[in-house]
């Protein structure tokens, strides 16, 4: 039995889901390693970017970029934390989807679906906490700093935050959906 075949005897929750999970990935690959979390659009900080891992900054002035692993902010590191969990969440559902899709001694199995469920459920809120994390303390830290020197700059979320908010809605849905197939179709192996 081909990969083909696989696909056609799966149920349609679970083609549904790998594709959500396909787009997810891709989705939260981009945001995971990009430094499009955030951005300054004017003042001194105008062209620097903020990502999870790194601030870069692209004004003639104060190119390059400084690490934001080992940087002791509590609110940023928590958010890293589980957007990690958020991230490796997706991939490990992806693999077990796709387990349960095209490998024939996994096809219908309702506990790989199940447990692909749970993962998506779990790593998309925990997912989703940090996205929120980051939000709010950025609003905080950047946005409105309190400051009233307009040479700070106006700070503005950008296209990775974007992308991880798509990438966990994408990622619940799959697990609700692979759920439903489990319920559907799967069925244990000793059944």
């Amino acid at each position: 039995m081909g990969v083909v075949d696989g696909f056609k005897g799966a149920g349609l929750f679970a083609k549904i889901a790998l594709v959500l999970l396909l787009i997810a990935t891709l989705f939260v690959w981009i945001a995971y390693t990009c430094t499009g979390w955030g951005e300054a659009k004017s003042g001194a900080n105008d062209g620097t970017h903020i990502g999870l891992w790194r601030i870069c900054s692209d004004n003639k002035y104060t190119p390059g970029c400084s690490q934001t692993d080992g940087w002791a902010n509590d609110w940023f590191a928590a958010c890293q934390a589980l957007v990690t969990f958020g991230f490796f969440g997706i991939n490990v559902a992806l693999f077990l989807l796709i387990l349960y899709i095209f490998v024939p001694s996994c096809q219908k199995n309702g506990e790989i679906a199940m447990a692909t469920a749970i993962i998506c459920i779990v790593t998309g809120v925990l997912y989703l906490i940090g996205v929120i994390v980051f939000a709010a303390e950025f609003k905080d830290d950047f946005i409105d700093p309190g400051d009233s020197n307009p040479a700070w700059g106006d700070y503005e979320l950008s296209y990775c935050f974007g992308l991880s908010v798509i990438a966990l809605i994408l990622e619940i849905v799959a697990g609700v959906l692979a759920i439903l197939d489990s319920k559907k179709g799967g069925t244990s192996p000793s059944a």
